[in-house]
């Protein structure tokens, strides 16, 4: 069946563009690509989560700076107090010794948390720092992968154009409701020709009833396989 033939012709240039197509998608190039640019959006977000966080944390350190200096102002008003030539009861030295003691007390552990909130501020500056450095890097490396890339698709992309160009002219050749019975089977499986293997279809590995055998070696019709779909096309009428 000469349409058929025509047909199968048709499938090598298809299956080789889907070969071309698969390189460029598989490429090691663009895996590259698509691993640094999920990097960079993880790490983007990841920036934007610890800016937050910073401003957090400096007004978390601001606040404790406010209240550690209302402190020392309260010891510094109690010390003036104490040194003052005003006379100072018992009672009231008592409550300004306890207070004091009090003030004192608070004030240490307002050290003690600055400190550890100023050395997370270090660390959280040094790894900020870190990332970022790793983003420009990341974003270096894009760079130049995506020009090697680029080369490599447009070679692809140039071969594609031509074999493109080769399918449709022998697809002007073919019955229009041939080859829409290819593209159909094609949105499912691929190759959508199989070859007759004895009286199995080399698509599926299913046996034939001896009677589709028959039909497909007379070539006088478009025989599909029951099993699978696809169009049997008999190995020996495959032009060389």
């Amino acid at each position: 069946m000469e349409g058929l033939n025509t047909l199968w012709k048709y499938q090598e240039l298809d299956l080789l563009m889907d070969q071309y197509i698969l390189e460029k998608k598989n490429s090691d190039s663009r895996q590259k690509l698509v691993k640094l640019k999920n990097y960079l959006i993880k790490q983007e977000e990841n920036l934007v989560s610890m800016d937050k966080d910073a401003d957090r944390k400096m007004n978390l350190i601001d606040k404790m700076q406010r209240e550690y200096t209302g402190l020392s102002d309260r010891i510094q008003a109690q010390l003036a107090k104490l040194k003052s030539e005003e006379e100072i009861l018992p009672e009231e030295l008592e409550v300004i010794i306890k207070e004091g003691m009090a003030l004192n007390d608070r004030i240490r552990r307002k050290e003690e948390e600055l400190k550890k909130l100023t050395q997370e501020m270090k660390d959280f500056q040094s790894r900020l720092a870190n990332i970022q450095r790793k983003v420009a890097n990341a974003k270096k490396e894009y760079v130049d992968v995506k020009k090697h890339y680029d080369v490599e698709v447009k070679k692809i992309n140039e071969e594609l154009g031509k074999l493109k160009e080769q399918r449709d002219k022998i697809g002007e050749g073919i019955d229009k409701a041939l080859l829409a019975k290819y593209k159909n089977i094609k949105a499912s499986r691929s190759p959508v020709i199989s070859i007759l293997m004895g009286n199995q279809c080399d698509g599926c590995f299913m046996s034939l009833a001896s009677l589709v055998v028959q039909r497909v070696k007379d070539g006088k019709r478009i025989v599909e396989c029951e099993n699978c779909g696809r169009i049997l096309f008999d190995k020996e009428s495959i032009p060389s």
